[in-house]
This record gives C-alpha cells, sequence and structure tokens, in this order.
C-alpha cells in the first residue's frame, strides 16, 4: 500500500480533499445497470482514468474496503475488484492495510 493509505487508514475522510475526483461529474463513478453493460464499462473506464492519477488512490480504496462499499468506483476499482483486492489481502498475498 502507499503512503497515504498508512497515514489515512484509520477511518480518516481527510483524504478527500487531495482526490482527484473532488469537484469532478461523479455519473462515471456511480454507472447505473440500467443503461446497459456497455454504458456501465465505458463509465468505468472513464473513472479509472481520473483514478490511475489520483494521489490518494490506495486511500480511497482502503476506505471502500473498510466500509463495504458495494456500489461504484473507488481507488481505481468496481465492487468485483475491490472484493478480489480484499480475498487476496484476507489471504497474505497482499500487504495488509
Amino acid at each position: 500500500m502507499g503512503k497515504e493509505a498508512a497515514m489515512y487508514g484509520s477511518g480518516d475522510r481527510d483524504w478527500v480533499v487531495a482526490a482527484r475526483c473532488r469537484g469532478v461529474d461523479t455519473s462515471m463513478f456511480f454507472p447505473q445497470p440500467e443503461d446497459g453493460r456497455g454504458a456501465v464499462l465505458r463509465a468505468e473506464r472513464q473513472a479509472k482514468e481520473v483514478c490511475r492519477s489520483c494521489p490518494v488512490i490506495d486511500a480511497c480504496r482502503v476506505h471502500a474496503v473498510r466500509t463495504g462499499e458495494t456500489h461504484g468506483v473507488w481507488g481505481g476499482m468496481n465492487y468485483a475488484e475491490r472484493r478480489a483486492f480484499e480475498r487476496a489481502m484476507k489471504l497474505g498475498r497482499l500487504q495488509s492495510v
């Protein structure tokens, strides 16, 4: 995990002020399934592009995993990706956060 995850990993939400998505239209981070699979995948791709250069991507991901976020792109991952990430952490395949 990056330095910011350790710095903000205790439930502190101060990382939000440094997030690259701050002030961005959140609809790309929370696509609606009824819009169709293609639209959801496009929105997720756009959201992940914003996340890719975010200075607090790890803190965001940790927050989503720890709080059980089930919707949206957080820390560059959708829900299924975060679940896989969490399982890998539990199996010791990743550093703990």
